[in-house]
């Protein structure tokens, strides 16, 4: 495996590269998206003030489970390790958006698990997208983008599903209307994701389910009507807001409400008054 020593990986889009350093040789398998290793950091440079589960204590041999990473920088530590064989010591570059290096070198000791995602049963593969929706949710504030990804992903696991009434608890190891709950959470929380983007049409998209489900969620209604609102379909938008029970006890529902009905009558006059300029 010589040859291997000096071999380099990257990935442009992310700013991530990696040179093999050294390598002792145990088997030929790298970690797969479902997957535990264990592996230690020998140096790491110009990390600043930016959080790290692992990337503070060079002493100690990290556990790391695929796919848990709340932080950019874990995140990147995930994809960089997934390219590793164990044994391996490689020097790591992440480059961040302001142009600076964090320099790392890393070396896995061991894959503790690791399993293909085409070997998960349903409730294995629910229970994997939830991991992915929480990781999403604890990062959506201060990340939205790292959090849209994980959305993504979940979604993308769940879908593989449809349609979900043929799921049952006895042969699949979890109920249909499970899987899909968590699969309307997972687009409602995409809704979101959309939102901030202003991509309005897309946040139309992920709550399409609000038009049929008997008892949508607060969230989706709420966020499909603002996005009505936003593409200026204001009676759809009212219609929207309208179907949330008691919505007048609600701020935001009124608050939205009334913006509608103001941005509406202001459409209706401008319209008015380019239609009289058209014929005066």
């Amino acid at each position: 495996m010589q040859w291997y020593v000096g071999s380099k990986w990257e990935d442009p889009t992310r700013g991530l590269t990696k040179k093999v350093l050294g390598l002792e040789f145990s088997v030929m398998e790298k970690p797969l998206l479902v997957s535990k290793v264990e592996f230690k950091v020998n140096k790491c440079e110009n990390l600043g003030r930016r959080p790290s589960k692992y990337l503070n204590d060079l002493a100690s041999t990290h556990c790391l489970e695929m796919g848990t990473a709340v932080t950019p920088v874990d995140y990147y530590i995930e994809i960089l390790l997934q390219q590793f064989l164990p044994g391996e010591t490689s020097a790591c570059c992440i480059s961040t958006k302001s142009g600076e290096k964090i320099n790392l070198e890393l070396k896995l000791e061991n894959i503790v698990t690791n399993t293909q995602v085409e070997k998960l049963n349903a409730a294995e593969i629910h229970n994997l997208a939830l991991a992915y929706k929480e990781c999403g949710v604890q990062m959506f504030k201060a990340y939205p983008k790292f959090a849209f990804d994980y959305f993504s992903r979940a979604a993308k696991l769940l879908i593989t599903y449809k349609p979900f009434d043929k799921l049952t608890l006895k042969s699949n190891g979890i109920n249909g209307s499970a899987v899909e709950a968590l699969f309307l959470q997972v687009q409602t929380n995409l809704a979101a994701c959309m939102l901030q983007e202003q991509r309005y049409e897309h946040v139309i998209y992920h709550t399409e389910f609000v038009e049929s489900a008997e008892n949508p969620s607060e969230k989706g209604i709420y966020r499909r009507a603002l996005a009505y609102y936003h593409l200026k379909e204001f009676a759809k938008a009212q219609s929207m807001v309208e179907r949330m029970p008691k919505w007048e006890e609600k701020k935001e529902f009124v608050k939205l409400r009334d913006n509608i009905a103001s941005s509406w009558k202001d459409s209706k006059a401008h319209y008015k008054e380019v239609v009289q300029r058209m014929f005066s």
